[in-house]
């Protein structure tokens, strides 16, 4: 359905979906915020919009359940706002407000009542999917991430293939069953941040692990499904990536992306398969640690001032926190963390997909794809916007590492890496970023 349309009978048959997932925490969510405000103050995209404050964002998927869930409202809908959307201007703004949260969990974390509402906006994009709402590059990346075809595009089979070859002349060994450490990487990572995965293959040699790494993509980065609500997709893809892990029986699965994937191996993957899996996952930031203190690993002291932007997942939701910074104090000279460091640490502004669907990476994805990508006049103009936004939210964690005064602002995170390079380019903020594997492996003794 095109985003000039609006199919009634498709909306209202988007309920299902979503009632799916009205459980005993969902309903939680959904029953007991009282409308407090602190959430607000956090998100970084109630800087762009009162509008788009995390209570006003999950407030369609409440109308929805508010229908089906409550029996007043299920009475008199009407006095309540209840139900599904009435026209495509409706269908639009809710839409524009579920592309307003990166799901970064700060609201969850300031919530005295431990609400979600990024969990809340990830089933209700889910429904904007089904209704017809989902923006075309994501639609074109789950489609074919889920029929594993994305090296059926000579561009991205290009990008991997060449990174397969030099990966070769390093030495790589791919495939290797039985392998202690299994690193996963994606397509996303070579394509965006090649730097780290060299960099956490020269680390993998360093410490003389017994390591491989697949020689096809699993995922486009880990199920990109799971951004946009399509659960059929993300089920697809997380079965195929937990069979290859099964097959190649490692003790460990090593990861350098940081950002939602490295929640995606840990918390999603056993849950979506229903198996308690036989493989421990950690961030290349783990090994590293562990070999400082065992004194198998020594580092040049970088000049210049270093900082840390942590990613959501891997820091707040992930726990990560204090270690990237112990590793990278080692690292270099001059180290500084950012002013908001820790479990309150602000987001970049572009993550759950939205730095990856903006007009920059959209003009971007058809170069290297070598096609056009057809979007109608609605899309663009919200496409448009949310770029705008973006900006706006990416502004304090620029207005941040302006303040540290670092020259190098290093993270683990393809996402944050892609959203930084876009938000500190547009506010004039000249630093070099660093993934953090790449940045260890050049300052490695």
């Amino acid at each position: 359905m095109s985003w000039e349309e609006f199919n009634a009978e498709k909306v209202r048959s988007a309920e299902a979906y979503a009632l799916r997932h009205l459980d005993s925490v969902m309903l939680h969510f959904f029953e007991d915020c009282v409308n407090c405000g602190l959430c607000e103050i956090n998100c970084p995209y109630t800087a762009a919009g009162e509008e788009y404050g995390p209570v006003e964002k999950a407030e369609p998927l409440r109308k929805i359940y508010r229908r089906h869930a409550q029996i007043v409202p299920k009475l008199f809908p009407w006095l309540f706002g209840a139900g599904a959307p009435k026209s495509k201007e409706e269908l639009d703004k809710w839409v524009e407000k579920a592309y307003r949260c990166t799901n970064c969990g700060l609201c969850y974390t300031t919530c005295p009542f431990g609400i979600h509402s990024g969990e809340m906006i990830k089933v209700l994009r889910g429904y904007l999917a089904k209704s017809g709402r989902i923006p075309t590059l994501l639609k074109l990346m789950v489609d074919a991430e889920a029929s594993n075809t994305l090296l059926e595009n000579a561009g991205l089979r290009g990008i991997w293939e060449d990174a397969v070859s030099k990966l070769k002349e390093e030495g790589v060994e791919f495939n290797k069953k039985n392998a202690k450490y299994l690193y996963i990487t994606s397509l996303a990572e070579v394509m965006m941040t090649p730097g780290s995965v060299f960099g956490a293959v020269k680390l993998f040699k360093k410490l003389n692990l017994d390591w491989t790494m697949p020689d096809k993509p699993l995922s486009m980065r880990a199920p990109i499904g799971s951004l946009a609500g399509d659960d059929e997709a993300t089920a697809i893809v997380a079965r195929r990536i937990y069979d290859y892990i099964r097959e190649i029986n490692p003790e460990y699965v090593v990861l350098s992306d940081g950002g939602y994937p490295y929640t995606f191996f840990r918390f999603d993957l056993p849950r979506i398969i229903g198996e308690k899996p036989t493989f421990k996952v950690v961030h290349v930031v783990e090994l590293v640690e562990e070999a400082l203190k065992q004194g198998k690993l020594k580092f040049k002291k970088a000049a210049g001032k270093v900082t840390w932007h942590s990613p959501c997942k891997m820091g707040r939701f992930g726990g990560l926190l204090e270690e990237p910074v112990r590793v990278l104090s080692e690292a270099s000279s001059d180290f500084v963390k950012l002013k908001s460091h820790g479990s309150f640490g602000k987001c970049c502004g572009g993550g759950s997909s939205i730095a990856c669907i903006v007009p920059p990476t959209q003009q971007m994805m058809e170069k290297v794809m070598g096609t056009s990508i057809p979007i109608s006049g609605t899309e663009k103009a919200f496409l448009d916007k949310l770029y705008k936004d973006m900006l706006v939210a990416g502004k304090a964690k620029v207005d941040e590492i302006r303040e540290s005064g670092a020259s190098v602002v290093v993270t683990s995170c393809v996402g944050c890496m892609h959203t930084l390079s876009m938000t500190t380019q547009a506010y004039g903020v000249n630093v070099k970023l660093k993934m953090l594997s790449e940045f260890l492996s050049e300052n490695l003794e």
